[in-house]
């Protein structure tokens, strides 16, 4: 099963990397794994999250729209307790934040 899920992540990665317009429809798929409890999918998502956010080639509309969505899993993430997940989660945060600001 690990096998499997890293052969996904890997996927998920390369068909981002080839083509940033797929994250709106990859995304939802990723932020409904923040509930399991494997920490180290969780480091995952969390790295996604920021990645997704930092990406340059990403247009700054689609970024705009993303943010609201990603807020809930934000929020369960950053409260996991892991390090290295709460620092992604801030990270991201940074990131996502003038791009809420826009829509006030």
């Amino acid at each position: 099963m690990a096998d499997i899920d890293v052969v996904v992540r890997q996927q998920a990665e390369t068909l981002v990397a080839q083509d940033p317009s797929h994250y709106p429809s990859i995304l939802p798929a990723i932020l409904a794994l923040v509930v399991q409890p494997s920490t180290s999918l969780r480091r995952w998502i969390a790295h996604f999250l920021t990645n997704t956010f930092a990406n340059k080639r990403l247009d700054a509309q689609v970024k705009e729209d993303l943010a609201t969505t990603v807020l809930d899993a934000l929020r369960t993430l950053i409260d996991d307790g892991d390090f290295t997940v709460v620092k992604s989660c801030v990270l991201c945060s940074s990131l996502i934040y003038p791009l809420l600001f826009r829509r006030v």
